[in-house]
């Protein structure tokens, strides 16, 4: 037989209840971007998902910050065309743009910039 300690809180313990303007208050401060989420919850002795409620309630949208920096860029002399997977020829001026996960586009001088832009929203979207 083991014994186990039970502890017996009386009285209520009721939910605490937040105004609209203490609610806008917290959530304004983790826009502020000097502290995370998580930190303000603690601060306010708050559950850090209830934080994200809120921010979701008053509309609040996570953006996504592109990486900001240089790109490593290769010049070569001559880029080959391929077509049927022989090569038939270079063009001077050629550019080749890797997109990621091992796919390229090879565009040669005289291309139609809005059909390379679909294309590019297509291959970054997979």
């Amino acid at each position: 037989m083991s014994i186990h300690r039970l502890e017996i809180l009386a009285g209520s313990v009721r939910r605490r209840k937040f105004t609209q303007a203490a609610k806008e208050a917290i959530v304004s401060e983790t826009l502020r971007g000097d502290a995370s989420v998580t930190d303000i919850a603690r601060r306010h002795d708050l559950d850090r998902s209830l934080v994200y409620r809120w921010r979701r309630e008053l509309g609040v949208v996570e953006k996504v910050e592109a990486a900001i920096g240089f790109v490593p860029v290769n010049v070569a002399a001559a880029v080959p065309v391929f077509r049927d997977a022989n090569i038939v020829g270079q063009i001077p001026g050629a550019i080749e743009i890797h997109v990621g996960h091992g796919r390229s586009v090879r565009v040669g001088t005289g291309f139609d910039t809005a059909t390379l832009s679909r294309v590019l929203d297509v291959l970054a979207a997979r």
